[in-house]
């Protein structure tokens, strides 16, 4: 399983390529909201999480994490503990 973790201003086009990629490659990801289900992107487009930072389990179906760039969601990324966990558990 791979998370994608989404953190408002994410850039939206590398958020959702990937997890629209991934998905018909029969890969599974899971989407995440870093502060809540519902996250606005760089260009104000609101998109849904499949689950919530509260929801995310560390184990060792884990395979990797997909940190989609635009700004302030890279910050908002970078100053998430969780975020910063999951890295570190797949590194």
């Amino acid at each position: 399983m791979i998370y994608v973790f989404f953190a408002d201003g994410f850039e939206e086009i590398e958020a959702l390529a990937p997890v629209d990629f991934l998905r018909r490659a029969g890969v599974e990801v899971v989407t995440v909201g870093v502060a809540s289900a519902e996250v606005t992107g760089a260009h104000g487009i609101k998109t849904g999480a499949d689950i919530t930072a509260e929801e995310v389990v560390l184990n060792e179906n884990l395979q990797g994490v997909i940190l989609p760039g635009g700004m302030p969601g890279a910050e908002n990324l970078n100053n998430n503990e969780l975020v910063q966990s999951a890295i570190d558990y797949c590194a």
